[in-house]
């Protein structure tokens, strides 16, 4: 939807942010904040504690995971594995982010009426206690807590329990199938449980947030990233009076603007605060496995010199070379963090190879223009009549507004001059050149194809979750055909895509999807159409697979995909095929 500066972006009767932010303080004062196993063998009384004793003892380089099987039980146990493997083999992994199943973020009442993704559920106390108690492994629960409709009580779950860090700041606009309330009600829940989180400040508490999952997977321009970074601490440390603590790294391939990239992070944190997590690189991993593990050790090796270079004490996530083509399990887990070690070793030897000068002068021009797109955001808002002082207004408003709108208007490159102009970034992301590089290349292939009756063909293109790549690339697919598609957006619920269809008389539905839920929401989606008489082409593309309890990963579905009739999509060029067949 397009922004219309000239219509009020808020409503004229929003709560007050500041007495959420205080309702929450009152009750995040009446918790008490719990100790991890890990703290306790320690003898520390959280994340950042520990940190800091490991770096007094020489241990500048931590590590980090990401972990989440079907169940909680199942966690459990691939946690317990790998603290014994890890043992066994001579290292450990120090803090562990868990990949909850994105209905954590709905009211129990609503979980049945969303399908399962891959990830646990946290359904009892013993549950959030185990988080911190089953292995002395720090967890860190940056997805779906804090941003959703149960944000309040997921916070207050997360810090009785022992979880220092909490988000994830970055999902505030993401969206949860089966809820009835609007995005008022879920700022409004964020905003307060951000207040809890304000009154644990002494104890260590930090809001996580992780860019790449955020607006910046979004943005064109690096200094977007670091613009945006500085907005999210502005909103936590200085309306709030909480602690931001960020995670960055999935979506960065080039291991010199990664690096540079951590520097300029840690240049712009203030004093007392401690980030979360580097991520390894998602995006240059391919299904060929072998290959995956030279991305590997080059992304792991550059992000350690940059740990070093700046004594961040951050714990790098390494990406497990099959997560490409499947959750991984947990034994591929120790061994990329076996690799990692390994690199880390060596990593000492190789610093004065590196030409830190031109790095360091990226890094100054990334913080140079972050602060003029965090600047042009705080004005720009303010001359929307947003008050700046209150959390929820600035939350609310941005969540409206949308990434590519705010980066158009605030860039700190060259912004448009037209309507249909870009963005000239000052440094262009990782997936804003390989978009572009994509997009030409399924320009010149399709637009040299003659499909039959366009004119008639009215498809309409989303994507289950928050990804949002691949369906810019099924957009531009048809557009080089003369397709103009409806587009549904990102995060859209089986009946939203059946309402639209119906409303807009479509001849085909293209969905993609990518969180282990790939028959569940085909089947439902289905439902949805029966109960509309519905009976248009479905296409289906991305990763086609499904959590089942027998299997210890997310299976591939697409053989059962089919037999329902849906149109499975190896690649973009699979599509043709479901037009034409609707047509």
């Amino acid at each position: 939807m397009h922004f219309d500066p000239d219509r009020p972006i808020l409503p004229a009767d929003l709560p007050d942010g500041r007495d959420l932010v205080a309702e929450g303080r009152r009750l995040g004062n009446g918790l008490t904040m719990g100790v991890s196993l890990l703290c306790r063998e320690h003898g520390v009384r959280s994340e950042r504690a520990y940190r800091q004793k490991m770096h007094a003892e020489g241990r500048l380089i931590m590590t980090s995971m990401n972990l989440g099987m079907q169940t909680w039980a199942d966690t459990a146990e691939a946690l317990r594995c790998i603290h014994d493997e890890t043992g066994r083999r001579g290292f450990r992994i120090d803090r562990y982010n868990m990949n909850a199943d994105r209905r954590m973020g709905l009211p129990p009442e609503f979980w049945d009426q969303a399908a399962k993704e891959t990830g646990p559920m946290l359904e009892a106390p013993e549950d959030w206690r185990a988080t911190a108690e089953t292995v002395p492994i720090q967890p860190g629960l940056g997805d779906m807590m804090i941003g959703t409709p149960m944000s309040v009580a997921n916070a207050c779950r997360a810090i009785q329990a022992g979880v220092n860090n909490v988000g994830n700041m970055s999902q505030f606009n993401w969206r949860y199938p089966g809820w009835p309330g609007d995005d008022v009600e879920q700022m409004a829940e964020m905003v307060k449980a951000l207040g809890v989180m304000a009154a644990h400040v002494d104890n260590d508490a930090m809001v996580s947030s992780y860019l790449d999952d955020g607006f910046c997977a979004q943005f064109e321009d690096y200094c977007s990233y670091i613009g945006w970074a500085l907005f999210e601490r502005t909103i936590v440390d200085q309306l709030i009076g909480a602690r931001l603590s960020i995670s960055y790294g999935g979506l960065t391939r080039s291991p010199i603007v990664k690096a540079a990239m951590v520097l300029a992070l840690e240049s712009i944190k203030p004093d007392g605060a401690m980030n979360a997590a580097y991520y390894g690189d998602t995006t240059a991993h391919t299904a060929d496995i072998e290959s995956n593990h030279a991305v590997l050790v080059t992304d792991m090796l550059y992000l350690i010199l940059a740990q070093l270079r700046c004594g961040s004490d951050v714990p790098i996530n390494p990406t497990p070379v099959t997560e490409a083509v499947r959750a991984p399990t947990w034994q591929e887990i120790v061994d990329v963090h076996a690799i990692t070690r390994r690199i880390a070793e060596q990593a000492n030897e190789l610093m004065d190879s590196i030409d830190w000068s031109h790095i360091e002068a990226l890094s100054a021009r990334l913080v140079a223009g972050g602060r003029r797109f965090h600047d042009n955001i705080m004005a720009g808002f303010a001359e929307l009549g947003v008050d700046m002082a209150d959390p929820l207004q600035v939350l609310l408003a941005a969540r409206r507004m949308g990434p590519r709108e705010i980066e158009a208007r605030y860039a700190a490159g060259d912004v448009p001059r037209a309507q249909a102009d870009d963005v000239q970034p000052l440094i262009p992301t990782d997936t804003y050149r390989d978009l572009v590089a994509r997009r030409s290349r399924v320009h010149a292939t399709f637009s040299a194809r003659a499909t039959p009756n366009t004119q008639h063909i009215k498809p309409i293109v989303g994507s289950t979750d928050i990804h949002g790549y691949a369906l810019d690339l099924v957009v531009e697919a048809l557009r080089a055909l003369d397709i103009e598609p409806i587009v549904a957006g990102v995060d859209v619920d089986p009946d939203a895509f059946a309402e639209l269809a119906q409303r807009h008389g479509a001849t085909a539905v293209l969905i993609s999807t990518h969180n282990g839920m790939a028959l569940d929401y085909a089947e439902r989606l289905q439902r949805e159409f029966q109960a509309r008489d519905l009976t248009i082409p479905i296409a289906m593309g991305g990763k086609l697979n499904q959590d089942r309890p027998e299997a210890p990963a997310p299976v591939d579905v697409s053989d059962d995909l089919a037999r329902l009739g849906i149109h499975v999509c190896d690649d973009i060029d699979g599509l043709l095929a479901a037009l034409r067949i609707g047509n």
